[in-house]
């Protein structure tokens, strides 16, 4: 799953770059406006997907440590 964020990560920030490009390349005010939102929509996609990966790290790094804990030994009775 980490592979395949990273994967979409890279996706929407190329395409916020493709976004950022256009919008330099036009004399258009609104138009430079709506791929600048674009662009920014791109980002904010980007770094919503690195919050979930990185959430997800923590995660398997918790179940990770959880499973190398030594079980405690039992109490008497």
């Amino acid at each position: 799953m980490l592979q395949k964020l990273a994967s979409h990560i890279s996706d929407c920030l190329a395409r916020a770059a493709d976004a950022d490009r256009r919008a330099d390349g036009i004399s258009d005010p609104t138009m430079r406006s709506d791929y600048r939102q674009m662009a920014n929509g791109w980002r904010h996609l980007a770094a919503s997907y690195q919050f979930s990966e990185s959430l997800e790290r923590f995660i398997l790094d918790a179940e990770r440590a959880k499973k190398a804990e030594p079980t405690p030994p039992a109490a008497p009775q």
